[in-house]
């Protein structure tokens, strides 16, 4: 099972292979993590998501707009997330 620092950790080092990104936002949903980063120079609505399986880790890319996931926005729960 994925918990919050192990997925923090993993989108970390995906997100480092496409420079400098900030996490922006973290969603708790039912099977995944979804999490929010962008170019640290760049707006916050410029911000792309990946989900994480918190069953084993995979990391996936989380589209918007789609309705399967804004249902699951809508059902996942934002975690406050600051950096470390």
């Amino acid at each position: 099972m994925i918990d919050y620092k192990s997925a923090i950790e993993i989108a970390k080092n995906y997100y480092q292979q496409y420079g400098n990104m900030t996490l922006t936002k973290i969603f708790d949903s039912k099977d995944m993590w979804i999490i929010y980063a962008k170019q640290s120079e760049q707006p916050i609505f410029n911000s792309v998501a990946v989900s994480i399986s918190k069953s084993n880790g995979e990391v996936g890319s989380f589209v918007l707009p789609s309705r399967k996931n804004f249902e699951i926005l809508k059902s996942a729960k934002e975690i406050e997330y600051k950096e470390d």
